[in-house]
């Protein structure tokens, strides 16, 4: 090793142990400030009125699918992965939200794996830096849901692509855990499709011209097989009920490129009362300014991509036994028409009302994976013949082409595909920001000294703005801790609290239980009925008024109190016919309406 290797080395090392720490801490620290969110309702384990909640209760692995495809439109991966974690840990906030964190923070280290992996130790350690003090990364790394785990998983497997690409033993223990890994991913998020894609391009396309198949694209062509009943179930879950999504790629494209959305904006999937840096002038030239020098160090990364020597993407002689990858993915094919079968019976024995009409395409979608596994066949005996590569392949080769295309090639996907069905959301490409942010890293590092000196101070205060920015928002825009401690504190065993079936107000019961209060979610005049002398709360969420069934099982009933916080207000009502007149001081017929507001 060299001196100035040796120097690189103890540079990358130190950068990354301070970006682990520190990273670590901001992931860690404070998991349990926010109020719990309704996406996050979705976590396994969590005890829930049977009847009344959106989600209702999953608490084992049927109820998680079930659930999964009839109201979700996430893949059940996550959920499967956290059912036991809740078990054996419980449902508080932080436990909920740990493995998050802890994905989050492994991120943080692959990424320089993947830099150094690919000769670029120094560059790896500033995108693991550019990575830790994301504030975007930090904040969905610490709520309970898929997208941490999403980008560890795709992160995971694209450094054993390299490995293994770079003929890194033993290469069947590394091949099956590149295709576990693809399998976790695609069971994850429907959006890791277009990394998984994006892999089999470059693979495939460093792969042309030889004379036969290698074996790491035959195991790509094996998990594609074997994951494609995910692609019959997304098609079933297309016609769940989703928040309104994005087809905009050049905004994505405009929003993404500055340090993968540096900054929140307002179609960020967040409600915050303000979203800072908007709203003036000078603060977008601040975001433009940032749009500007990731511009210049894409620009500088690309140009030192293209005249630095390609990595060895060696691609080992594959193995004689192509007749066991045949019978592989027949195998996978055959395994895959079961499950899309068994998915098709057991929707029989379902209502016609709760079964969605995109039912019709995965009925049709039946026939993919034993049309992929014919597809991996013909390609296994037609790959020596097909023409040589062009000049253009160059484009695809070795480690520097995997670096540039990761980093644009899925969200360019994904934007495709969102001509057809808006589907681009922020938070769903997480698992796209390492790669751009270490794109702009080789830019960074490969500039003059003297540049870089006046640049990365700016990147520096970038990081603060983004860790404080993010810092304000939040998935849901009422805070349920707060407001149900306040309910709570006037709260009675004996009240009655009507609910509304809603995801908007089940995260009020993760709050209030039902074995501690009454909780009522329908039939509400039978309960008035059974119990005259209770007091009613109406509780409403996202600004909503009393139901119709509400307003009609309270005719002798007036309004005492109300309690009021952003986004959220609970009214107790109390049987004015049951009163007792003498407790009452004369006049009393207009009762006045006590408000409380419960601070944000």
């Amino acid at each position: 090793m060299t001196e100035n290797l040796r120097r690189s080395w103890y540079l990358a090392a130190g950068i990354l142990a301070v970006s682990l720490i520190l990273g670590g801490w901001l992931r860690l620290s404070g998991l349990e400030a926010r109020s719990i969110t309704h996406p996050e309702m979705y976590v396994p384990g969590i005890r829930l009125p049977e009847g009344i909640s959106e989600p209702a209760e999953r608490l084992t692995v049927r109820g998680v699918l079930t659930g999964t495809f009839s109201s979700d439109t996430h893949p059940p991966g996550y959920y499967l992965l956290m059912l036991p974690w809740t078990r054996l840990m419980g449902t508080s906030l932080r436990m909920m939200r740990l493995p998050s964190a802890l994905f989050g923070i492994g991120c943080i280290a692959l990424i320089f794996r993947l830099g150094a992996l690919a000769g670029r130790p120094v560059s790896g350690a500033v995108a693991a830096a550019l990575l830790a003090f994301s504030g975007y990364h930090v904040f969905w790394s610490q709520v309970a849901r898929m997208f941490a785990l999403d980008c560890f998983l795709g992160l995971a497997a694209t450094v054993l692509l390299l490995s293994i690409a770079r003929g890194a033993k033993p290469r069947a223990l590394l091949i099956a855990g590149y295709v576990a890994l693809i399998l976790a991913g695609v069971g994850t998020h429907v959006f890791f499709w277009s990394l998984f894609a994006t892999h089999m391009i470059w693979a495939f396309g460093n792969a042309w011209g030889r004379r036969q198949l290698p074996d790491l694209c035959r195991a790509q062509l094996f998990a594609l097989v074997l994951g494609s009943p995910l692609i019959a179930f997304a098609a079933y879950q297309s016609a769940n009920t989703v928040a309104e999504l994005s087809g905009n790629a050049l905004l994505y494209l405009a929003e993404f490129l500055p340090f993968a959305f540096l900054l929140p904006t307002s179609d960020s999937g967040f409600f915050p009362s303000a979203v800072p840096f908007t709203g003036t002038a000078g603060f977008w030239a601040i975001r433009a300014a940032f749009l500007l020098l990731a511009a210049f160090l894409l620009a500088v990364g690309l140009h030192h991509l293209w005249r630095s020597p390609q990595g060895a993407a060696a691609f080992p002689e594959p193995s004689s036994r192509h007749r066991l990858w045949i019978l592989a993915w027949i195998a996978a094919g055959l395994a895959g028409t079961l499950q899309i079968a068994g998915f098709l019976y057991m929707s029989r024995g379902l209502p016609p009302e709760y079964i969605n009409g995109s039912i019709a395409a995965t009925r049709f979608l039946l026939i993919l994976p034993l049309t992929l596994a014919a597809g991996a066949i013909l390609l296994e005996r037609r790959w020596s013949a097909l023409p040589p590569p062009t000049a253009r392949n160059r484009y695809l080769n070795g480690d520097n082409a995997l670096i540039a295309l990761l980093a644009f090639g899925p969200l360019v996907l994904l934007a495709a595909l969102a001509q057809l069905r808006p589907i681009l959301n922020h938070r769903g490409l997480l698992f796209a920001a390492p790669y751009l942010l270490l794109l702009l890293a080789i830019g960074l590092v490969d500039l003059r000294r003297s540049w870089r000196l006046a640049i990365v101070p700016l990147v520096a205060v970038g990081c603060v703005a983004s860790l404080s920015s993010y810092s304000g928002m939040t998935v849901d825009p009422a805070d349920y801790t707060r407001f149900a401690a306040a309910v709570k504190a006037d709260l009675r065993a004996t009240d009655l609290v009507f609910i509304r079936k809603a995801w908007y107000e089940t995260p009020i019961l993760y709050y209030l239980h039902a074995d501690q209060y009454r909780l009522v979610g329908r039939d509400y005049a039978l309960a008035c009925a059974r119990n005259p002398d209770a007091r009613v709360w109406v509780v409403l969420l996202y600004d909503s008024d009393p139901t119709d069934e509400m307003t009609r099982a309270l005719p002798g009933y007036r309004a005492v109190r109300t309690i009021t916080a952003p986004h959220a207000k609970a009214i107790l009502y109390e049987n004015s016919l049951n009163r007792n007149e003498g407790q009452e001081p004369a006049g009393a017929a207009a009762v006045v309406a006590v408000s409380r507001q419960v601070s944000q």
